[in-house]
Parts: structure tokens; sequence; C-alpha cells
């Protein structure tokens, strides 16, 4: 054996131990560890498979669990911060996260669970309520309870294995159907169904009030709609959260449908009963959601971010997103993509892939506009696998290629 071959076998990288290791590092040494990873980056097929179970492993070993039943805090027991409230049924039919309502200095996870939990039982549901951080107006996308409520979702998907990843659900009254619009629009990627119940996005008004003219809608919300079922239901004399905004979010979603596709929603609006439940109770709008589990690969997707830390959105990546830059990406045809940065640059833009979107054994072409960014095979590799292994808990989302736009 000469010197060169020793060298060679000496240099090589301990995969098993770099992985294990990336899941528990910093965003730095996650760095390192992907350049370490060069020289045995690149798999073949048949690895791919292997490397999937033992991410996915990874993967649930290496994040916290929930308790399987009862008022719980996630960050301080002490200090009562980051309750919420677990029961249900035994996870084989799904999870369903239920948002309480209130407002200022009110709110209570126990309102969602009472309602909800009973719900999600009957159809072998997971029911995990949270109680927002700062009762506020907005409390559940203020003081860091939005981040909350996606950990909870990683934690039960890892406390209860029988939870299928294609069937979580995300509901809730008033505040809650305000969090279920907003929340579940920046990580539609994670839900099978919305159900906002009077509640509405948050609209713009001619004049800034609350209560004048809607004029649009804050951003990340109906662009990101596109493939998520969507139950709404507004009453016209709910006099607590008046039908403007959702009035007005029902028009814009017919129209983006007409350009887009997609959009599976159902809008219910009535009269007479105030802000209350909705006829037949809320059971109705979730028998209606409970058809429809996740599509993890949609052919057809449009992100418009909002959050910094958001950077993976069904099989997009870009490391540092622009807010509110809204992407379209096509599957056009077999093996063919086209994506619209609006402009954007493309420096930390990715497209993730496999075989359930395209043929990773042929050629696949990326276009922009007229412009062709890519043609050619797209290599296998386990830096991507473990990347997207190791930014969700997610059985649909391990990916083992990707394209790297310049």
């Amino acid at each position: 054996m000469t010197a060169a071959i020793v060298l060679l076998l000496v240099a090589a990288p301990d995969l098993d131990k770099l992985a294990a290791e990336y899941f528990k590092a910093g965003a730095a040494r996650r760095t390192a560890i992907l350049a370490e990873l060069a020289p045995a980056d690149q798999l073949a097929a048949p690895d791919v498979a292997k490397w999937r179970d033992k991410l996915l492993k990874l993967s649930l070993d290496s994040g916290r669990k929930l308790k399987k039943s009862g008022t719980e805090y996630w960050y301080d027991e002490k200090e009562k911060r980051g309750k919420y409230m677990v029961g249900g049924g035994g996870g084989k039919g799904g999870l369903v996260i239920a948002l309480h309502g209130g407002g200022e200095g009110a709110g209570d996870a126990g309102e969602a669970f009472g309602t909800f939990a009973p719900i999600a039982s009957k159809h072998k549901c997971v029911c995990v309520a949270p109680e927002v951080l700062e009762k506020t107006e907005r409390g559940w996308t203020t003081s860091g309870t939005e981040e909350f409520v996606v950990e909870l979702i990683e934690a039960a998907k890892r406390t209860w294995k029988t939870i299928p990843h294609d069937r979580v659900y995300m509901v809730g009254h008033s505040m809650g159907g305000y969090g279920s619009w907003t929340v579940g629009a920046h990580h539609a990627d994670l839900f099978a169904g919305l159900g906002p119940y009077a509640g509405a996005p948050t609209p713009y008004t001619v004049d800034g009030q609350p209560y004048s003219e809607v004029i649009g809608l804050r951003e990340g919300v109906i662009p990101n709609l596109r493939n998520v079922a969507l139950h709404v239901y507004q009453s016209l004399d709910d006099k607590q959260v008046p039908p403007a905004p959702n009035v007005f979010a029902n028009k814009v979603l017919m129209e983006w449908q007409k350009d887009h596709g997609g959009y599976n929603y159902k809008y219910v609006e009535v009269n007479g009963q105030g802000h209350g439940a909705p006829p037949g109770g809320h059971k109705v709008g979730f028998e209606w959601l409970y058809q429809f589990p996740r599509d993890a690969r949609p052919k057809y997707v449009l992100w418009e971010p909002v959050l910094a830390d958001k950077r993976m959105f069904y099989w997009l990546w870009w490391e540092n997103p622009v807010p509110k830059a809204l992407v379209k990406a096509v599957v056009k045809a077999p093996n063919e993509i086209e994506i619209d940065l609006k402009g954007q640059p493309r420096a930390g833009f990715r497209i993730l892939l496999d075989d359930m979107l395209v043929d990773l054994s042929k050629e696949v072409t990326v276009r922009e506009g007229s412009e062709v960014l890519f043609k050619g095979v797209v290599p296998l590799t386990l830096s991507t696998m473990l990347m997207t292994a190791a930014e969700r808990y997610d059985a649909q989302f391990v990916f083992p290629a990707r394209l790297d736009l310049r």
C-alpha cells in the first residue's frame, strides 16, 4: 500500500460521527462540518434511503419532547412561562394545534383545549393547546409565541411517533383565529389544514384605524396559503371581530386562485351568530379540513417570507430571506423548473429536490424567465440531507439533492 493511499484512508471523515455532531452543533460548527464532509459528500442512489433513516432517528432523538397529558410549561414551570395543555386521541390520526382567543390581558389555553380536544379525540388526533407568552391583541405573533408554537409542533411529532407528519392542523377562535391565519400562513408547509374562526388576517385600512375601510392585508399570508386547506368562518354581526377583513380576504383569495390555481379553501359567511361558534359548532369546520392531508410536494409554490429565521418553505431554501419578497417556483414539465424571484438576488437561494419532484437520474433544467440557470444531473449529497433533516423534524422534508442558484 502506497503512502498516498494510507493518507487518504486516515483523512476519510467519520460520516456517522459528523452527522450526529451536526444535530447538536451551533451555526458556525455546522458550517465547518459541511466543509469536512466534502471529500465524501456525494452519495450513490442506494445510500439515500439508509441515510434518510439514520438522520430521521438523529432528529427524533436530538430534540425535546412533550408531556403526554395535562398542563405543562415549556420554558419555565416556576415562572409559569410557556403553558400548554395536552389531550385528545393517541396520535394515529394526526396533530391538532388549538389556539385560544383573548386579547390585552386576557386568554387561556383551557378555552381552546376544552373546545377542540374532544374534536381531535374523535379523529384519534393529539391536541396541543398553547397559551400566548404575553397576552396582547396580537399575542400569537409577538414576544416569541410564534416560535413557541412551532417548537411545540416539532416536540409533539417527536413525542408521539404515531403522528403522521402530513396530518397537522391548526385551528382557533377569535384571537386564535387571527393566529391560525397568520402563524398558519407563515408556516403553511407544516400544515395539512388551517381553521380560523371569528378571526381575520391583519388588514391595512384607509386611515390606519382598525374599523376603517380595508384596502389590503398584511404580507406573508395570502400567497403562502396556496397549498394548504383553509376553512374560514365569519358572522356578519360580529362586533368583536368585524367582518370587513374576512370579506376582503375572501375576495383576494378568489383573485389569487384565478391567477395561480390552488387555494383549496372554504369561506363560511353567516349572520346572527355574533362572536359565537359557527352553526353546528367547530366540529363542522374540522370535518371539512380533515378530508385533506398535506401536499408536501406541491408543483407550484408561492412564498412571501416575513420571518428572518424561516429559511425553508416546502422545497425552497433561502438562507437570508428578503422580507415581503414574493417568490414563485413551478415544476413546469418533467424535470423542468421555472423560478421567479421578482428581481431579488439569487445568492443563498436553493432548490431542494427528490424523486417526488423530478427524476434525479436525468438532467434537470432550471430557468428564470428566458435565462437557463442550470441544466444537468443534480448530485445526491449527504450535506443536503443533513441540512434539511436538522432544519425540522419532518419525515417528508429530508431532501437528497439541491441546486444553489447564482
